[in-house]
């Protein structure tokens, strides 16, 4: 059955959704499990020594080889300083381009044949090096076609096909994920959504420090302090499945090792979380105000975090104590909005010629800090040669056609085609 396949790069967590083609029509974007897990697999990968790139599962059995794995991979796109695993340098975004093919791969592999389209998002201050090493990595790595594109514009998307957005009005999306509060105001246009202006925190101050701070009140609450590692990440998992869990219910329970089973109720982990989201909804309310009186739609909040009802809760507060009239939208799993949204993206590509959109209304004096056009296309300005790389040799990616596992190779075609390393 034909596809298409959207990627959601996030800081700290790679999900993927796709839409099938059946019975003369494209069915609704459907999310996916990799690697026969959750919705998601980390954003990082492994390379072996003989050059396999290993993701998913498979990390959690390398841990013989923890300096074999190289994590955070959308902070290295772009960097002129290569990851060195091993005796071997390689850049951020092959590395990067090697996840998103072990993806692809994963469907292509479930599915039977590869994906139609396939559209990957980053974040959204990324700047046209940036997306054009990576777009080159992709190509390198056998994904030809691949479209890159902003997260907030896929995630736009996911909330237009839930609720009607009008042509000429502004978005506001905030993404709280696991890592960053990223926030951005964008405007629907004919052929779709444009990234206006963003801003996201300079500090890790998301999902990750809700995690660190119930871990500290558990521990707190505890005569004996867990001083084995291993304990430790148990201890850390058991808080990440309570605060999802309390995200639909009143009151979970948080196995601790060798102190056995306590109780954290909603209201507890309200009271922990308040600081990191109040702190979101100042962001989101310091850019929402930014836009003209009439031309605000809505707020929608994304990223797994978003599924606590505080966050929503805090942001209405926020926007309305700012003179802010707009709703707060959260869709039925924000966590997966991004993917979801990318699939849609793909799937319109495939079927140009679906019912155009109202004619674009006036624009207004707000000004534009655009990061990809409305057609989602590569932006082809030339702001200048990409930094100087190091005089190091950076291994290409070209994995085998049909492959299981994802290999880098050392002096295969391709390498250093521009002059600059990519």
């Amino acid at each position: 059955m034909p596809y298409v396949l959207g990627i959601d790069l996030g800081h700290t967590r790679t999900s993927a959704a796709v839409c099938r083609y059946s019975d003369g029509s494209w069915t609704a974007p459907e999310v996916v499990s990799l690697d026969g897990g959750p919705g998601w697999v980390e954003s990082a990968v492994h390379v072996t020594s003989d050059g396999a790139v290993l993701a998913g599962q498979a990390l959690a059995h390398q841990q013989s080889a923890p300096e074999r794995t190289v994590r955070g991979l959308p902070h290295r796109v772009g960097d002129p300083v290569p990851v060195v695993v091993g005796t071997q340098a390689y850049s951020g975004e092959v590395l990067t381009a090697a996840l998103a093919g072990w993806v692809s791969d994963q469907l292509a592999n479930s599915m039977g044949r590869p994906a139609q389209q396939i559209v990957l998002t980053h974040p959204p201050g990324w700047g046209s090096h940036r997306r054009r090493v990576l777009h080159d990595a992709l190509e390198a790595a056998r994904l030809p076609g691949a479209l890159v594109l902003p997260a907030p514009v896929a995630a736009a998307e996911c909330h237009a096909a839930a609720e009607r957005i009008d042509v000429g009005t502004v978005l506001a999306v905030c993404r709280l994920g696991g890592e960053r509060v990223e926030s951005s105001l964008l405007r629907r246009g004919q052929a779709g959504f444009e990234v206006l202006t963003h801003a996201a925190g300079p500090d890790p101050n998301a999902g990750t420090l809700i995690d660190d701070l119930l871990v500290e009140h558990v521990l707190d609450g505890l005569d004996v302090t867990p001083s084995d590692p291993r304990l430790r990440a148990r201890l850390r998992g058991g808080c990440m499945r309570a605060k999802e869990l309390l995200s639909e219910q009143q009151e979970a329970m948080i196995p601790v090792p060798t102190a056995g089973d306590i109780a954290i109720t909603r209201r507890e982990l309200d009271h922990i979380a308040a600081p990191v989201l109040r702190a979101a909804a100042d962001q989101l309310a310091r850019l929402a105000g930014r836009v003209p009186d009439g031309e605000l739609a809505a707020a929608a909040l994304t990223g797994g975090t978003a599924r606590m009802p505080q966050a929503a809760t805090l942001a209405e507060a926020t926007l309305r104590r700012n003179g802010i009239d707009c709703p707060v939208r959260v869709g039925a799993d924000p966590a997966h909005a991004v993917c979801e949204g990318a699939a849609l993206i793909a799937r319109r590509r495939l079927a140009p010629d679906a019912e155009p959109a109202a004619p674009v209304a006036a624009h207004s004096d707000m000004p534009e800090q655009s990061v990809a056009g409305a057609e989602y296309e590569l932006d082809e300005i030339d702001i200048g040669p990409p930094p100087p790389r190091p005089p190091v040799e950076i291994t290409p990616l070209e994995p085998p056609p049909r492959r299981t596992a994802v290999l880098l190779r050392r002096g295969s075609r391709g390498a250093d085609r521009d002059g600059d390393g990519r």
